[in-house]
């Protein structure tokens, strides 16, 4: 078998430059490799092509082999399956970078949104702290950008827009001269977060603020500018306000005008007409500030403590004490141990004195003055001795007897039975008034209770013992009816002597008496005296004959005098 004779051609030397290229082609199942031009540029440019290593080429299939010599390029042309597999790895290779290059440009961008975005803030931040901030008063001035029925908008540049009423900006023609487009000045009167209104006149902001201040209870200064009816005119920032002279002060005001010029802090109480009438108090601001110090106080306060204070009101019923910023009272029966009519006998407005709390109840407090003195009642009964006589002062008339004071603040009481001798009394007033000044002895002292019990009677001689040297039997004399009952009348002839005139005689003598015939006088003769049971038998001097004494009569008298003497159940009785 003839063994076919292979060709071997040499490579021909191939003259190559920089600007020429050998691009193969590739053939099915052939993989051309081609060096990317900047890779070529790297390359020495005196690189001649003696000096480059011509590299083969090798071509492999199935019945030949061909090579060919190739300047500065290497072509394989490998198996299918070696060439799909590096032909896939390259094109991963390239997907990978381009991904990494389009990823690198994104989050170039977002960064230069970003830092956009951070200068925005920055400049809007900047924008803002450049802008004045408004306050109520602030005049402001802007163009109208529209025009309702009740308002005009105005924007105020690189602010936000404000508005205003429109009536306010009315003239009295009630046309507005104003129309979008025009600059329209104005006060700020109000300034939230969602609104900004402005006002023709700081009188209006003025208003606002006052109302403001009437709704929230907030204090407002004001100047007294004058007196008028009834109260003070007060200036408050140009706006006219009343002060009742009740409220000026939370003490009564005995000099009005040295409130006069004074400039104080007012609570608005009333708020009517749109401003034109205010009602101010500086009343409810001191009794506020008081309110509170009470109760600061009241936590340090105790009792038995010994405190300072001024007379700031006296009253019928004791004294009002100011005691560091709160009132206490100090009542009449505290202020000394001897009685007495009215606080002015002791104490005036301004006095100061030094007094003991008594008592706390809630916010009230109880002072005294007698719980610093010493008891004179203890040191009285020491020295007193029963059937002493005492010259004393009436102090008081009750049912039951007098209360005589024997030196200030010791006091004994006279039982009405011992007021006078042998004498009917329904009222110790019929023997003594208040304020006079009698003698009286000591009948009994109780020292555990420390009640003295005196007597005027043991003082007055008894009249029937020497009755003798006033009337007799068959004497004429005139006496006072001193009372009227069914068995007849009780007729005075002196003090300590009364006489029975019998309802039996004054039928004979046909003499009719009556309730309203008390205090008359009524000329009587004695009929009988009888000394040992004190009875005095009385009769009309206009009798026919002489009649025998009634002797039921004595015992009704008898009778009617144990149930009209007065009782010893008093307070004093036990003495």
């Amino acid at each position: 078998m003839v063994k076919k004779e292979e060709k071997v051609v040499k490579p021909e030397k191939v003259k190559n430059t920089s600007e020429e290229k050998i691009e193969p082609k590739p053939t099915q199942n052939e993989e051309i490799t081609t060096e990317k031009p900047e890779e070529a540029k790297e390359k020495p440019q005196n690189e001649t092509i003696e000096d480059v290593e011509l590299e083969k080429v090798k071509i492999i299939s199935d019945d030949k082999i061909e090579t060919k010599s190739i300047p500065n390029e290497e072509i394989t042309i490998e198996k299918p399956e070696k060439a799909k597999e590096k032909l896939q790895t390259k094109i991963e290779e390239e997907i990978e970078v381009e991904v990494k290059e389009e990823t690198k440009d994104v989050v170039e961008d977002d960064e230069l949104e970003d830092s956009a975005g951070e200068n925005f803030e920055q400049m809007l931040e900047d924008t803002l702290v450049n802008i004045k901030q408004l306050e109520i008063g602030d005049k402001v001035a802007g163009e109208i950008i529209n025009i309702t029925d009740s308002y005009i908008f105005v924007t105020l540049g690189g602010k936000r827009d404000v508005y205003a009423e429109k009536l306010d900006y009315v003239a009295e023609s009630g046309e507005l001269s104003f129309k979008v487009g025009d600059t329209l000045e104005g006060y700020i009167v109000k300034d939230t977060e969602t609104e900004t209104l402005i006002a023709k006149s700081l009188v209006s902001v003025n208003l606002n603020i006052l109302h403001d201040a009437f709704e929230e209870k907030i204090p407002v200064n004001g100047k007294v500018q004058s007196m008028t009816k009834g109260g003070y005119i007060i200036d408050i920032s140009g706006i006219k306000a009343f002060c009742p002279i009740s409220h000026i002060d939370d003490k009564i005001v005995i000099e009005p005008k040295k409130f006069m010029n004074g400039s104080y802090d007012f609570r608005i109480i009333d708020f009517k007409d749109k401003g034109r009438n205010i009602v101010v108090s500086r009343k409810k601001i001191m009794e506020a500030e008081k309110k509170k110090l009470r109760k600061e106080i009241l936590k340090e306060l105790e009792l038995d403590t010994i405190v300072d204070g001024v007379v700031t009101r006296l009253t019928n019923f004791g004294a009002f004490i100011d005691i560091g910023g709160v009132d206490g009272l100090l009542h009449i029966s505290q202020f000394s141990w001897g009685h007495i009519d009215s606080p002015s006998e002791i104490l005036n407005i301004g006095d100061e004195i030094k007094a003991k709390v008594i008592k706390i109840k809630g916010d009230k407090i109880s002072l005294s003055m007698k719980a610093l003195q010493e008891n004179p009642v203890e040191a009285a009964l020491r020295e007193l001795t029963e059937g002493e006589v005492l010259t004393c002062k009436v102090v008081r008339n009750l049912s039951f007897g007098s209360f005589v004071e024997i030196k200030p603040g010791v006091e004994g009481l006279i039982p009405i039975s011992e007021l006078s001798r042998g004498r009917r009394i329904n009222n110790p007033s019929e023997v003594v008034k208040e304020g006079d000044i009698v003698e009286a002895q000591v009948l009994k002292i109780n020292l555990d209770d420390q009640k003295i019990s005196l007597s005027l009677k043991a003082l007055q001689p008894d009249p029937w013992e020497v009755i003798n040297e006033t009337i007799n039997e068959n004497d004429v004399v005139t006496g006072v009816i001193e009372n009227v009952v069914n068995f007849g009348a009780f007729i005075k002839i002196s003090d300590g002597l009364t006489g029975l005139l019998p309802a039996s005689k004054l039928k004979i003598a046909q003499v009719t008496l009556d309730s309203k015939n008390v205090g008359e006088e009524y000329k009587v003769r004695v009929v009988k005296i009888d000394k040992a049971a004190r009875r005095i038998s009385l009769e009309p001097t206009n009798m026919p004959e002489s009649v025998e004494d009634d002797k039921n009569s004595w015992h009704k008298y008898k009778k009617e005098s144990k149930q009209n003497h007065v009782s010893e159940d008093n307070p004093f009785a036990n003495l």
